[in-house]
């Protein structure tokens, strides 16, 4: 205490750590003001979103979570199981980065058995080796679907064989033949997003069929088909038709067959238009066709086209390499996931499987993702996977699953593959169309998914500060169309890119 001088009052010394504290304290209280209020903003935000734009009758999941602040930002819903539709696709692609890793290569091999005179003729077979490989198809040649059996066939004339006495035989054996799920819908397995899955596959499993109306009306429909092959039998009964409104016309495949019907009627003035039909029992596919390219080459084969019998799977040590051609698990993620190809979704599952598990089955795949699931903190109980396309609504995972697939995906090593895999809004792939606008554009990474009475988008949002948030909307028990879910997906998007 000190005295002041001319005054009966007395000043007292107040410690600079107490002031210091003071202070502490006033900004922390301004900054819990600061702050309450923008969180208060973007709960609210987003259930004011929801009143307005949630399609009636529907079951909403919502995870948002800030990678960049470590915070989750909004929840509903966020531990229900929910039909996820395609988002199943991030889990089996991730998985695939985790335990292959981005450098995985896919490798289909052609072998001989049997002597070559030094006339050229090969007493004995030609096989092809399939490694699991979706890639086998014009994707990644211009188009030209036959580009890699052609490639085969050409290398084959190059060795000098110009009989092969044997047969054109397809070793699917890397995976079992259980070629579709029995989940997945029997009334559109005709379609390309239900190809079957095989050890050795040809151009997505599908045939190319190119369908234009004839220029007399009441005529057949025009109907060309790519590969040219025999392995198919394409019953026209599709008509021309001068009236806009009788435009209607459908493909069917008969099960268990390749015999593919199409009926209906095509008006006279439409553009060609192209579909893509599933066949049947794809490594016989690859080996007819291949044994056709190979007779276009002048090359004479006396015996036929088949798939490997098990008797034949151990004599390996008969076998003479040709050559092997290899794609890559970095193509194969980001068809996955770009263009949503249920096809290889399924492929890379079951490579999974055979990989890992040494079993090319959907069940050792879908244990490897189990396992992986379990590293993200999640128990067996809490979810259901059926297949790694999302085709099965057998798959039921939680909001807060995918946010939390996400999160880590995005600080792990395979980040760059993973991320680049991935739609960008107004940009490309499944989200081309969908917010297009600035800011808006380039700005959210993300995978849709659709089945019957569902719709999912779960990715990434970059605001416009630079925040990394990862999201996931799951829009289950949908009457009618999608559009009305899509537009309180996209509602919610724009508001997280702005929301900061």
């Amino acid at each position: 205490m000190k005295l002041i001088p001319g005054t009966n009052q007395t000043r007292y010394k107040i410690p600079y750590f107490f002031i210091i504290a003071l202070i502490f304290s006033y900004i922390v209280c301004l900054e819990s003001i600061w702050s309450a209020p923008k969180e208060k903003t973007l709960r609210d935000e987003i259930n004011a979103i929801l009143q307005k734009y949630k399609p009636k009758g529907t079951h909403v999941g919502i995870s948002t979570f800030s990678i960049s602040k470590n915070k989750s930002l909004y929840k509903l819903n966020p531990n229900e199981p929910f039909v996820v539709a395609s988002n199943m696709k991030l889990f089996t692609t991730a998985t695939a980065l985790v335990y292959l890793g981005a450098g995985f290569e896919y490798k289909t091999k052609i072998f001989y058995r049997g002597n070559i005179s030094t006339d050229g003729k090969l007493d004995g077979d030609i096989i092809i080796k399939g490694s699991g490989d979706p890639n086998i198809s014009g994707r990644f040649y211009e188009g030209k679907i036959s580009a890699i059996p052609t490639y085969w066939a050409d290398a084959i004339k190059k060795h000098g064989i110009k009989v092969i006495t044997g047969d054109i035989i397809a070793d699917d054996s890397i995976f079992d033949r259980e070629y579709i799920r029995d989940s997945w819908p029997k009334d559109q397995l005709s379609e390309w997003y239900c190809a079957p899955v095989s050890g050795l596959s040809f151009n997505d499993n599908c045939i190319d069929i190119v369908v234009r109306p004839s220029k007399k009306p009441g005529g057949l429909a025009y109907i060309q088909f790519k590969p040219e092959t025999s392995y198919v039998n394409i019953i026209n009964k599709c008509k021309t038709t001068t009236f806009k409104s009788k435009h209607s016309y459908s493909f069917h495949r008969k099960p268990l067959t390749n015999q593919i019907y199409i009926k209906g009627n095509i008006w006279s003035k439409t553009k060609p238009h192209k579909e893509w039909i599933t066949i049947h029992n794809p490594p016989l596919y690859m080996a007819t066709v291949f044994k056709e390219i190979l007779e276009s080459k002048d090359i004479r084969i006396m015996g036929k086209a088949r798939v490997i019998n098990e008797s034949e799977l151990n004599i390996n040590s008969q076998l003479h390499k040709l050559l092997v051609t290899t794609s890559s698990l970095r193509q194969a993620i980001k068809v996955t996931n770009k263009r949503s190809q249920g096809f290889y979704a399924e492929q890379i599952l079951k490579t999974l499987g055979a990989t890992i598990k040494n079993e090319g089955t959907f069940s050792a795949g879908l244990d490897v993702i189990s396992n992986f699931i379990s590293k993200l903190g999640f128990s067996e109980d809490q979810y259901q996977i059926d297949d790694g396309s999302g085709l099965s609504k057998k798959n039921k995972l939680t909001p807060v699953m995918i946010t939390r697939l996400l999160r880590y995906m995005y600080r792990h090593k395979c980040a760059g593959v993973f991320l680049k895999s991935l739609p960008i809004s107004g940009t490309d792939g499944t989200l081309k169309k969908r917010l297009k606008k600035e800011p808006y554009k380039s700005r959210i990474k993300a995978k849709t998914g659709y089945v019957r009475g569902v719709s999912a988008l779960s990715g990434y949002v970059k605001t416009l500060n630079e925040e990394i948030i990862a999201f996931s909307i799951l829009v289950n028990e949908i009457k009618g169309g999608t559009w009305q879910a899509k537009r309180l997906q996209d509602a919610i998007c724009r508001f997280l890119v702005t929301c900061n």
